[in-house]
Formats: structure tokens, sequence, C-alpha cells
């Protein structure tokens, strides 16, 4: 079974240049997370419009130094297996002996679509990393659901196949609407077109624990150890530092 999903996730990750997994985590560990989440919240300084008047967006940069409290979310043996097999494509086993693997843990927040917030611009994650288009997969970003994914509070849209094109990013592509239940996993290709939509409620919110994950060769884009001091990763799960 976890062969079977691993190979459909990364199938569907190839063709479109996402996929969700619903129900990744237990409800018990959604509503810790939820928790957790939410005592870490802080409102930007910045105002963005939104379609009833400016509003404050709410985030959690610097996550990784600031908690240990889901370090288990960013190992999970299903995502890590589908992001090994998305990244490692066309990785011989020689060179991933000399990095370590095929895949790092590069970078980690939690992001919240606030009501009446309005969408960001599409964009593409890799932009980082100059090497020009179409290249090998680059990085997976991926977004769990701390609250349901619905078209009215925001959830993600993606422009499908688009982690194929080499044209520049467009502001008014056709997109899909990333609907999903809280507890669930959007993976996204670093190449594919992606946005935040608009929340158009008063009072629900779209809170999401992103984590982003890069090919090992490259540079991690939270920096080394993400933040951590050497000292500090011998409290690291070794699953966790064996991806760092």
């Amino acid at each position: 079974m976890f062969e079977s999903q691993v190979a459909d996730v990364v199938d569907q990750m190839r063709q479109n240049g996402f996929a969700i997994i619903e129900g990744l985590i237990a409800e018990e560990r959604l509503i810790n997370a939820q928790r957790d989440a939410e005592a870490l919240y802080e409102v930007s300084s910045t105002q963005k419009q939104g379609p009833r008047g400016p509003v404050y967006p709410r985030m959690c940069k610097g996550l990784f130094t600031k908690t240990r409290e889901f370090d288990d979310l960013f190992c999970i043996p299903l995502v890590l297996a589908i992001v090994e097999a998305v990244l490692g494509e066309g990785t011989d086993a020689h060179q991933k002996g000399i990095w370590g693997g095929a895949i790092q843990f590069a970078s980690c927040m939690l992001k919240d679509v606030v009501p009446g917030e309005g969408p960001r611009e599409f964009h593409q994650d890799d932009v980082l990393y100059p090497i020009p288009q179409p290249h090998r997969s680059l990085a997976v970003n991926t977004l769990l659901a701390l609250d349901d994914f619905k078209e009215e509070t925001g959830a993600t849209l993606v422009v499908p196949e688009s982690h194929t094109w080499t044209q520049p990013v467009s502001q008014n592509p056709d997109y899909e609407v990333a609907e999903m239940a809280a507890g669930s996993l959007l993976l996204l290709n670093g190449a594919t077109w992606h946005n935040s939509g608009t929340n158009t409620t008063k009072d629900q919110h779209r809170r999401a624990l992103n984590a982003y994950y890069s090919a090992r060769w490259l540079r991690p884009l939270g920096g080394p150890y993400l933040g951590l001091n050497t000292s500090e990763l011998k409290d690291l799960s070794p699953e966790l530092r064996n991806i760092i």
C-alpha cells in the first residue's frame, strides 16, 4: 500500500506539478498542531490590500529556531519517500552517496490567509536558483492544512503542468483551486505556478504549516541547519538530522 501510494502521488507530481494527500495526519495530531501554531503566529507590520480594505497577514518565519513541536511533521515517511522520488530522479547512487542523500529539508514557516486578505501574485518557488527552464526538479514545497482549504478562505490556486513550461509566469492563467480538508497535504513542484487565493470570509482563517524540501546539492533556502547551531542538532531526531 505504501509503495503504491508513493508511486501514485509521484505520477501526479510528474504530470500535473502538484498533488494532494487527503487526511495525512490524525485528528489528535492536527488539534495539537493547530494549538501550537496559534501560539506562534505573528501579525505582519506590512498592510496588504484585500477585497474589503487593508489587512495585516499573519505568519511565523524562522519557525525552526522557535519550536520543536512540528519536527515529526517534517519527516513523515510517506512524504519523504515522495520527495525523494521526485527530486532524486536522474540521480545515481554514487551521487546520492556523495551528498548524503538526494533531498534536504530546506525551510519552514507558518502561513495564514486571514479573513479579508487578497491574493498574492502567481509565482514559482524555485526561482531563487538561476537555472533556465526546463530543468530537473529542484524543490518540492508542501502545505499542511491546519484549517480546511476552501475557495472562499483562500485555498491555493495551482496551474496544472506549468512546471514544464518555459515562459515567464503570467498573472492571469487558467488555474485549479486546491481545496482539501484540514490535516491534508498539498505538494507542489518548485517550478509549478501557484498563488494563495482570496479569503472572502469574515471570520475563517486558512492556516498552514509550510515545509520546503530541495535537492541535496543546492544551498538550503533557510541557510545552514535552518538557523540552528551545531550543538542544537543533537536534540533533533535521527530522521530529521538525516535530511538537514
